[in-house]
């Protein structure tokens, strides 16, 4: 059975989201394996940079990441491809140089917010691989924004616990409009391809979902 994104807003699973995700037993069950490759899939699909098992409504902690050109394109602080990574089991500390940034943050889980979300420049990473091998690497720029992310997502927390109100934050409407404004010409045509991408997977029953690529489409088109 395909899995289906959760939303805080309109999910009746949206509770999963906001709890702490239970800890990876090694080794994988059959069960964990299918839904790796079964978020693998949709992360594809989606063309987004990451995924966290609590999304699809699985209280794991299994998250991935996907960076690719696109989106270091759209980054002034991506610079490395990431291939489809899948880590178990992840955890962050902040190194004691670390700079906290202030970058924009969508989320698929959060349709009606989204804003420049502060987080730290540079990190320690420890996690699993699906295998069970121990991962200890410092991350910089997009990439740690990218796993703090998804972190957050297996420890119960969104994008909305980490915009405080200093920051810029608002509906899409109004949001998506100023972070177009900031695109050039070749980034606005890199949106429209992840765009197109997104309406071939945009579940037309999820009004979330839907409303949420119209409010992309509207902005980015409008603007040209």
């Amino acid at each position: 059975m395909p899995l289906d994104l959760v939303t805080i807003e309109h999910s009746p699973l949206s509770e999963i989201l906001t709890k702490p995700a239970q800890v990876v037993t090694f080794p994988l069950s059959t069960e964990d394996k299918l839904l790796i490759e079964q978020m693998q899939d949709l992360l594809l699909k989606l063309k987004g940079v990451g995924l966290a098992a609590p999304q699809v409504g699985v209280t794991k902690q299994i998250i991935m990441i996907n960076i690719q050109e696109d989106a270091i394109a759209l980054r002034k602080d991506a610079v490395n491809i990431v291939p489809l990574t899948v880590f178990i089991n992840p955890q962050y500390i902040p190194l004691a140089d670390a700079k906290i940034v202030y970058d924009w943050e969508g989320c698929f889980s959060v349709v009606q917010t989204t804003g420049k979300v502060p987080r730290y420049d540079k990190i320690q990473l420890n996690a699993y691989t699906p295998e069970g091998k121990k991962i200890s690497s410092i991350i910089e720029g997009f990439t740690a924004r990218v796993l703090q992310h998804e972190i957050d997502h297996i420890n119960g927390f969104l994008i909305t616990h980490r915009l405080t109100p200093d920051c810029l934050q608002g509906h899409p409407d109004k949001m998506l409009a100023i972070r177009y404004r900031e695109l050039n010409h070749a980034q606005k045509e890199i949106v429209k391809k992840i765009i197109h991408e997104r309406e071939k997977v945009t579940n037309p029953n999820d009004k979330a979902q839907v409303q949420a690529l119209n409010n992309m489409k509207k902005f980015l088109y409008d603007d040209n």
